[in-house]
């Protein structure tokens, strides 16, 4: 409940100066209905992820991208199920970076954690205007996470350092795959020809041993 607060109260402010416009219309006519989505919808996102709790201490905000689509079995009605699959990175803070060169003895200028994740959402819209739906969704699903530090930094190659190339460039790396779930919230805007474009807000956690948490926010196409 904190973390669905926490997205909620960061999604407002931004959905507010976005919608506003939208908010200030009229219905078009009596009777009239928000404007039904399609059976199934594929859609495209990005944005950025903000690292939470002990995360949020080894690596610095980041960014995401992400695809996947949408069910409707009726597409009148507010409930869908969404299939999506998103790439998140996040650098390396000082901090920790300096704890592992100190732990390893081995000088280490650059880190970085990358995140693969899938999940299997429900959704439940709600009409808040004649072009907008908010909606709340949630979710498990899995999650690959890939830790790295580098002593020469992680665009390093041949051209740029010489014959050192490939010495000590990767320190330390860790992999794991473990299970994951997400819950957030979102705005949905209809755009002509059964297209919308939204900006949500989520919680997402892996459960690796010291868990792995982040807030992406993402604005997305459907189509």
């Amino acid at each position: 409940m904190k973390h669905m607060k926490l997205c909620i109260g960061i999604l407002v402010p931004i959905v507010v100066g976005f919608a506003a416009p939208a908010f200030a219309q009229s219905y078009p006519y009596p009777g009239y209905q928000y404007p039904a989505g399609r059976p199934v919808q594929w859609f495209i996102d990005g944005g950025a992820g903000i690292t939470q709790g002990a995360t949020g201490r080894d690596f610095d905000n980041g960014w995401t991208i992400g695809t996947g689509v949408m069910f409707r079995a009726d597409p009148a009605q507010p409930f869908a199920l969404r299939l999506d699959f998103n790439y998140s990175r996040s650098n390396a803070t000082n901090r920790f970076l300096s704890a592992n060169e100190a732990a390893t003895n081995i000088p280490i200028d650059d880190g970085s954690m990358q995140t693969i994740t899938g999940f299997l959402d429900a959704v439940l819209e709600a009409p808040v205007s004649p072009w907008a739906r908010f909606y709340v969704t949630g979710g498990v699903g899995a999650g690959y996470r890939r830790i790295e530090l580098t002593q020469n930094g992680f665009f390093c190659d041949a051209f740029f350092c010489g014959a050192d190339f490939g010495r000590n460039t990767l320190v330390a790396s860790s992999d794991t795959t473990r299970f994951a779930w997400n819950a957030g919230a979102g705005v949905n805007f209809v755009l002509p020809y059964g297209q919308s474009w939204f900006i949500e807000a989520r919680y997402e956690r892996i459960q690796t041993p010291q868990p792995t948490e982040f807030i992406p926010i993402r604005f997305g196409l459907r189509f």
